[in-house]
């Protein structure tokens, strides 16, 4: 009788336990690569408004915007370029997580953004 007692008990308790622990959700538990990716995101975000202000003294100095955002074209109103969080390289233009995207417009217009960790693009402020 002892022995059942036991095992009903430590049955229940894990029963307890799973509906605790379902309870919670998904979303409340924070995975240890989305944290990162979390991080890595805001970096990127930092990055991009560096990239930013070398893209605004490109185009106040030569009337136009920047063909593209490299470090070649952009370097000398970046100093030290930006660094991709993901790759620790330098960041480029691409399509993979922390890539610079950008595109010249008429005149000093452009768009500028960043390639975050789910794909998405965040556009510089």
């Amino acid at each position: 009788m002892k022995r059942t007692t036991t095992r009903l008990l430590a049955a229940l308790l894990v029963i307890a336990a799973a509906a605790a622990l379902g309870a919670c959700g998904s979303k409340d538990i924070q995975t240890p690569t989305g944290a990162i990716d979390i991080a890595r995101d805001q970096a990127a975000k930092s990055e991009i408004i560096l990239v930013k202000t070398g893209v605004a003294a490109y185009a106040a100095t030569n009337g136009v915007a920047p063909p593209n955002a490299s470090q070649e074209v952009l370097g000398s109103f970046v100093s030290p370029w930006p660094t991709n969080p993901w790759t620790q390289a330098p960041m480029k233009q691409g399509k993979t997580e922390g890539d610079i995207v950008y595109a010249p417009g008429a005149g000093t217009q452009y768009t500028l953004g960043v390639v975050l960790s789910d794909g998405s693009v965040y556009d510089s402020p």
